[in-house]
């Protein structure tokens, strides 16, 4: 093997890999580290209990829609039973993703209904009959892993406590206790590696994890040629890799092709999107195939985005001329009658700062607006003018609107269950103007 064939090797390893690794940190965040303030272990729900606002900085531009509920499922002793409570008129969902980071699976009001039901979520090695009682869906799989991000719709903080009820509600149990039988053996302990970004990102000591976890979730045949060639250099399932036991100039190369792997996984993320009118549209994420270099780029820059048929996230940096949003402005967002974003369940724009990315605190603590904003004015013909900017408006506009810094800042519009004329593209967002 000559360097160059190392350095193609590592790099193409480290494109197929990266997503799967980062995927990895939510799970140790949440179900390893026990000193994480996400911590709940596996197989057990953590719920938010406040809609997040400019005091939440975890994660960036996070929603002020939903509360969260989210853990993640250790499939390898025996397959859990879910439980939903019915969730009447209110938006729920519950997005099952693998480790390679597809959704393979959801749960909740497009999906399975508003009547909830008893699903039961099925790993990769169970074997044996499944039990006589009838569960509402079955749901299998190809992960021992699997994340549950569950998303319920919240209305404003007087809602919060009607939201909790429903949480508390939520039930995640083993097959064996939901049935009342003796618990199987438990799958041995496994010692989990601590996850580093600064150990990993764009260095060969990412792929010593990517082998771990490619053993709980093993490549399809369609990926075997991808393995047989990775194999050169030690990465796929139940391989060793030991950068040290390689001869100098190859291991210095397959160094230099997981960083040129790294930064194509950022440019790649960097230009995701399709800019119409000042609008910023993602494609379809949340099933990705054998297309390595996508799925990488979307875990590193929005990973556990819905797929479409769940929800859009149209971005605006900029208005419709091009020129970057800035609280030195006033704008507008006008929607003419009978334009209003075509969704199923409802709609919002939620409005960050350019630099912290996180919500902006402001005088009346409107952070998003849609269609479920008390008090928001239509005009006659049904048509909606939506007024962005620092400063107050007045009283004439102030239901309409959405504060912004006196800085930069950008918007992220989602459309949960929309519709198929904002799925395929033929609706789009009117462009922000300036006023």
């Amino acid at each position: 093997m000559t360097p160059d064939d190392a350095r193609a090797l590592a790099e193409e390893a480290y494109i197929f890999g990266f997503g799967i690794v980062e995927n990895y940190k939510s799970m140790f965040g949440m179900s390893i580290w026990k000193d994480s303030p996400q911590f709940a272990g596996f197989n057990n729900y953590l719920h938010a209990r406040q809609l997040f606002g400019p005091d939440y900085d975890l994660v960036v531009s996070p929603n002020n829609d939903t509360l969260y509920s989210t853990t993640w499922a250790d499939l390898r002793t025996e397959p859990i039973v879910i439980t939903v409570p019915p969730t009447g008129d209110r938006y729920f969902v519950i997005q099952l993703v693998d480790m390679f980071t597809d959704n393979f699976a959801y749960i909740g009001t497009r999906a399975t209904g508003r009547e909830g039901g008893t699903f039961l979520l099925v790993g990769p090695g169970f074997r044996g009959p499944l039990p006589d009682k009838e569960f509402t869906q079955v749901i299998v799989s190809r992960s021992h892993f699997a994340a549950l991000a569950t998303r319920t719709a919240v209305n404003g903080t007087a809602d919060l406590a009607a939201v909790a009820a429903l949480q508390d509600q939520l039930k995640i149990e083993a097959l064996s206790a939901h049935l009342g039988e003796l618990t199987p053996v438990p799958a041995p302990d496994i010692a989990f590696p601590p996850y580093k970004a600064a150990e990993i990102y764009g260095k060969p000591a990412l792929f010593a994890m990517l082998n771990r976890f490619l053993a709980w979730e093993l490549p399809t045949l369609a990926e075997t040629p991808l393995m047989e060639r990775l194999a050169a250099i030690n990465v796929g399932p139940y391989q060793d890799f030991d950068l040290s036991g390689f001869p100098p100039e190859i291991a210095t190369a397959i160094g230099e092709g997981a960083a040129s792997g790294h930064a194509k996984v950022e440019e790649k993320g960097n230009h995701l999107s399709q800019n119409i009118g000042g609008w910023l549209y993602m494609p379809p994420m949340g099933d990705y195939g054998t297309d390595y270099l996508f799925r990488s780029a979307v875990a590193w820059k929005f990973i556990y985005t819905n797929s479409p048929a769940e929800a859009l996230y149209p971005i605006a940096e900029t208005d419709g001329d091009g020129a970057k949003l800035s609280g030195e402005n006033k704008y507008v967002l006008e929607f003419p009658a009978g334009a209003l974003p075509p969704v199923d369940a409802f709609w919002s724009l939620t409005l960050y700062d350019g630099v912290s990315r996180l919500m902006v605190k402001n005088p009346i603590d409107r952070y998003s607006i849609g269609d479920r904003t008390p008090g928001l004015e239509k005009g006659a013909d049904g048509s909606l003018k939506i007024v962005i900017q620092h400063d107050d408006p007045g009283e004439a506009a102030r239901a309409n609107w959405l504060p912004a810094p006196e800085g930069p800042f950008y918007i992220i519009a989602r459309l949960y269950m929309p519709r198929e004329e904002a799925q395929d593209g033929t609706y789009r967002l009117p462009a922000i103007t300036k006023a």
